[in-house]
């Protein structure tokens, strides 16, 4: 995991918000109370649906995927860019725009299990915690680097063995399956 976060406050102007995702290079970040503790994550896609006339989100009724777990190539790019230059955002403030549920693990899940909630949830990162402290942040990259690493799945080769060995189990299952239905005929009376 990514152990040095970049987090911003909900009192963080979107103005400061803008610079420091610009500075950092990142396409979001998880939103923090004074005590540290997760309020939240703020991206990207927030600031550009904004909409400055109704101080809202224009998508706030609808929950979309956000840039903060799902955009890993910077498609967001050239529309934050052309923001920068054309909005405006006046007083309004990181709490005004961020999304309040933020998808977490903890420090001492399993890359398997970081995996799962990635593949459900159709994100691309995921915020890390530790005794509800932000600690971290995992990304689908950080997860295949650690599978190169750790050899996952380099000595699973089939055998022929290993297929006469599932063969055999899976006769067994099926033999046993319709001992069970004889057994439910009989009970049944259906013969």
């Amino acid at each position: 995991m990514t152990e040095k976060v970049v987090c911003v406050h909900p009192e963080t102007p979107i103005n400061d918000l803008i610079k420091i995702l610009v500075k950092n290079h990142i396409n979001g970040a998880p939103v923090v109370d004074k005590k540290g503790k997760l309020a939240g994550v703020v991206s990207k896609s927030d600031i550009v649906e904004y909409d400055e006339k109704t101080a809202k989100k224009r998508s706030q009724i609808t929950i979309t995927k956000k840039s903060f777990y799902s955009d890993t190539n910077g498609k967001l790019k050239k529309d934050l860019d052309k923001l920068l230059k054309a909005k405006n955002f006046g007083k309004a403030l990181v709490k005004d725009i961020m999304t309040p549920h933020a998808i977490t693990a903890q420090a001492d899940d399993t890359i398997d299990r970081l995996a799962k909630i990635m593949y459900d949830k159709k994100i691309h990162r995921i915020i890390i915690q530790d005794k509800g402290q932000v600690i971290g942040v995992v990304s689908t990259l950080d997860i295949l680097n650690a599978v190169s690493t750790m050899g996952y799945g380099s000595s699973a080769f089939v055998t022929e063995e290993a297929i006469l060995v599932l063969q055999d189990r899976l006769e067994a299952a099926e033999e046993s399956i319709q001992s069970l239905r004889d057994i439910l005929e009989t009970i049944h009376g259906e013969k």
